[in-house]
């Protein structure tokens, strides 16, 4: 009886996902309309094939859902031009799942070629001849529609929605460096590139999503974007991430996440800065001092290592002051004005990479003060 249940069960399955199959062939024909109404009940209906195991392997499946999103876009953006009222967050989240749609479309838009006998056709080293459907097709909508990916992405900035903002803006980067925009001509260049991977980073950041965050606008820097303080945010991402593994003294975790890091960029001075900042905490100011001498040697341009190389000198100065209660300014000026002589140029130079960190110039000024008050010249 058991057994007869399972090949009840097994026959059911099966007509099930004939049934969808058989939904989707249905659903692919009224993709095709120009009626709103029409293709939102096409993603309506297609919603069940999205999960069964055989109808979402079929590139039919989301070649159709796509087919349908990607229109009823199209149908929303040729009513704003004519200057209909339209909601730009239902545009925004329809090109959305259109472009998600033919992601997952793409890959399996492989089909083996066969002969009149039903057998592969096969290439001269053997392999099986493969040749796609519909890819000429979701390639094409996919770069015509580069421009307006990126608009989406700046109506869900502009609403604050920041993970679909991100996604949008990830969506476009991806597509507009891909091979077949580069082959057909619609890549877009490394300034335009650099913005993007930007503002994916920065409303990534907006949900504490650290780690792609940081990733975006690593990216973004690599690509030459300097503008809107984006290295307080990239190290802003990457000292949250460590951060939180040095809150639960997870120490050998961070140097590992570190050193990764560092593995695959060795000439990022933020990495080496916070490798420094774990040491310190660890280890103290002496250990953590030759990790921000690194960060200023990699990146001549990262204020915070400067300062971080500055303030470390300042202290081991200060420590010999302390250790030291009873020494007379003459006993203490030959162990500690070195220091701040060294000290000096690294917080100037601090300050002059960003006038607006006003910690550099305090420390500064300090110095300057023990100098005046010990009659230092």
């Amino acid at each position: 009886m058991k057994k007869m249940i399972l090949f009840v069960a097994a026959i059911m399955m099966a007509l099930g996902a004939s049934a969808q199959m058989s939904l989707v062939k249905d659903l692919a024909k009224k993709a095709a309309s120009s009626d709103p109404m029409v293709l939102a009940s096409v993603l309506e209906q297609i919603e069940p094939a999205l999960t069964n195991p055989e109808s979402a392997g079929d590139v039919l499946t989301w070649y159709t859902a796509g087919k349908a999103a990607f229109a009823i876009y199209d149908e929303m953006l040729k009513a704003k031009i004519m200057q209909q009222p339209v909601d730009d967050n239902d545009m925004a989240s329809a090109l959305t799942a259109a472009y998600a749609f033919y992601q997952q479309a793409l890959p399996l838009d492989s089909v083996v070629e066969m002969d009149k006998n039903g057998m592969p056709k096969l290439n001269k080293d053997g392999s099986k001849k493969i040749k796609t459907k519909y890819s000429k097709e979701i390639i094409a909508a996919l770069t015509s529609h580069l421009g307006d990916i990126a608009n989406v992405g700046n109506v869900f900035l502009q609403n604050s929605d920041w993970a679909n903002a991100a996604a949008a803006f990830g969506n476009y980067a991806d597509l507009a460096s891909s091979a077949f925009a580069i082959e057909q001509g619609v890549a877009a260049t490394d300034d335009v590139l650099s913005e993007v991977r930007f503002y994916q980073g920065y409303s990534q950041y907006q949900i504490q999503d650290f780690a792609n965050a940081y990733e975006s606008l690593s990216k973004a820097r690599k690509l030459g974007y300097t503008d809107n303080n984006i290295v307080d945010f990239q190290t802003s991402a990457l000292a949250n991430m460590v951060q939180d593994m040095l809150d639960k003294e997870q120490y050998e975790k961070a140097y590992a996440f570190i050193d990764n890091a560092l593995n695959n960029d060795p000439q990022n001075g933020i990495l080496h800065d916070i490798k420094g900042f774990t040491t310190e905490l660890k280890d103290g100011v002496d250990a953590a001092l030759p990790f921000y001498r690194k960060a200023a040697e990699v990146d001549p341009t990262y204020a915070n290592a400067f300062f971080d190389v500055g303030r470390c000198l300042y202290l081991q100065a200060q420590k010999i002051i302390d250790d030291n209660p009873n020494a007379t300014n003459k006993d203490l000026i030959p162990k500690i004005k070195p220091i701040y002589d060294e000290a000096i140029p690294f917080l100037k130079k601090a300050i002059e990479l960003d006038e607006n960190n006003t910690k550099p110039k305090s420390v500064l000024d300090d110095i300057l003060y023990k100098f005046e008050v010990m009659g230092v010249n």
